[in-house]
């Protein structure tokens, strides 16, 4: 594969990061026994599979099939166009593998969220703790992976500003997920604690992705302006 076929097929690829966001929207919206609640309720109550008071809530999700799938949906395009990022951007072996790693790490852990949803019979067969380990593997490694990204990024003059982006929105990801496993120290709400932790690697997956075809677009355009002018 081509450098520039790479990097058209990555932006195609992390473009899909908008289905999750689209799934879990239109999932929040069908919630209204009783609304769902974006700053208390957590994300994968979405997903839980049942209609039934949990720890004093009441969690009924008429969606929670579309929700699973959307989890699963993100997990794929993170995992394989982390992997296609790295190719482009990294040509030491070492940078490469190490945030390779961490970002399928992540992919993973969101898919098996999706596959591992809440349910009274996880609850059960004393199996939630499966979902947990799926969420904590989304979120930490993905978000400490972003980070490695966007640092080693700043040694490549052409994508400084990009790198710079990746590692704003990664240190809010992290602070927002030590936040988490604090149990919400602010009092803000879990739900929304939880989002700040995971919507950063949202923005990287359609943010890079946006990103590589745009500039994808520019690079072609250029080439051919060099090649009509000579």
């Amino acid at each position: 594969m081509t450098p520039a076929r790479r990097q058209r097929t990555a932006g195609v690829v992390l473009l899909f990061g908008l289905v999750y966001l689209v799934f879990e929207f239109v999932s929040a919206a069908a919630w209204v026994d009783p609304p769902y609640d974006w700053a208390r309720n957590y994300i994968s109550d979405l997903g839980f599979a049942d209609c039934a008071t949990v720890d004093g809530d009441r969690l009924c999700s008429p969606l929670h099939p579309l929700m699973n799938a959307g989890f699963m949906v993100q997990g794929t395009v993170f995992t394989i166009g982390g992997v296609l990022v790295t190719r482009i951007l990294f040509a030491e072996a070492a940078q490469r593998v190490l945030v390779a790693s961490l970002l399928v790490v992540s992919g993973v852990g969101t898919f098996f969220v999706g596959v591992f949803h809440q349910s009274l019979a996880l609850y059960d067969a004393g199996l939630n703790g499966l979902h947990v380990l799926a969420a904590t593997l989304a979120i930490g490694p993905g978000n400490v992976g972003i980070l490695l990204l966007g640092i080693f990024a700043l040694a490549l003059p052409a994508w400084r500003g990009y790198a710079l982006g990746v590692i704003v929105i990664a240190v809010i990801g992290i602070v927002a997920a030590v936040a988490l496993a604090l149990g919400d120290p602010l009092g803000i709400g879990i739900g929304l604690v939880e989002r700040v932790a995971v919507y950063p690697l949202n923005t990287f997956t359609i943010g890079t992705g946006v990103g590589l075809l745009v500039r994808g677009s520019l690079e072609r355009r250029a080439r051919a302006r060099i090649a009509a002018e000579s």
